[in-house]
């Protein structure tokens, strides 16, 4: 049985004791004010020591049967390297400024 429930059972039960002695009782008593207090430390640590669900495995690590015998049977595809490109680099700074000269002129 997981832990938090009996903390949230004696909760709820301090919450109904305190209830019942502000409804029944023409003052209001200092067990009261303790009472309330006592729920929402219990609702607290039930909330604490509630099992946190796990974490899903990742789907990098874990293949099924069914992919690494189709995957053992194929060779990979090899990559590709990059081509280089046709286009010559300029240097586009030199160009401007040129351009500029020319204009001033």
């Amino acid at each position: 049985m997981r832990t938090d429930y009996p903390l949230y059972l004696i909760a709820i039960i301090c919450f109904i004791g305190a209830l019942y002695a502000y409804v029944t009782l023409a003052q209001t008593p200092l067990y009261l004010y303790a009472l309330a207090v006592l729920g929402i430390i219990f609702l607290g640590l039930g909330y604490i020591v509630k099992p946190k669900p796990a974490a899903p495995p990742s789907s990098s690590t874990t293949q099924s049967p069914v992919k690494s015998s189709l995957a053992a049977s194929q060779p990979e595809p090899e990559e590709e390297p990059e081509k280089p490109s046709s286009k010559k680099q300029t240097r586009t700074r030199r160009k401007t400024t040129r351009k500029r000269r020319k204009k001033k002129e």
